[in-house]
């Protein structure tokens, strides 16, 4: 396909509204466990869109929409993306993971390895948690993987929206070699 070279083609090239439902998507999922940052889930949503991610599973205390600052950060992705609220984090991922998708948890650990590493099989879903609490110990036991991103800097970590963004396109490659 040819690249657009303006916003005006960028939108003419796109799926229309009413076949979009139909578009094939990226055999990844995403796992929110209990990320209170509107900010973050919005801007998750934005990456989930524009990657075509399978779904995403809204978990425990997450912000779901409709939320307003959430809606202004996705630019109303929320309502393009498949997602779902679901009470438990963990009783997601062990469904996902009965199922066959391979399960891999964006933390700081031990067992983490350097995210240009990780061997995934596909579908693959990425676990992101709570900045201040990561992800839960009972999610880890289930991982496949467990990955982080190299901080060179001061602080220990990125936020979880970069963190995503990072993980997402490199998953999001993998699907296409």
């Amino acid at each position: 396909m040819k690249e657009a070279s303006s916003k005006g083609e960028l939108r003419k090239n796109k799926t229309d509204r009413n076949s979009f439902s139909q578009v094939i998507r990226a055999p990844i999922y995403i796992v929110l466990d209990s990320l209170k940052s509107a900010y973050n889930v919005g801007s998750i949503f934005r990456l989930a869109d524009a990657l075509l991610i399978t779904k995403v599973y809204i978990c425990g205390q997450t912000i779901i929409p409709p939320n307003h600052k959430l809606k202004t950060t996705s630019r109303g992705t929320e309502r393009w993306v498949p997602w779902e609220y679901r009470k438990s984090a963990v009783e997601t991922v062990r469904g996902l993971k009965e199922a066959g998708v391979f399960i891999l948890c964006a933390e700081l650990t031990a067992e983490s390895i350097d995210y240009k590493k990780i061997c995934p099989s596909f579908p693959v879903c990425l676990i992101l948690g709570r900045e201040y609490d990561g992800v839960s110990p009972e999610i880890l036991g289930l991982a496949d993987s467990i990955v982080s991103l190299p901080i060179y800097g001061m602080t220990n970590s990125l936020n979880v929206a970069s963190t995503a963004s990072v993980l997402l396109y490199e998953l999001s490659q993998m699907t296409k070699r």
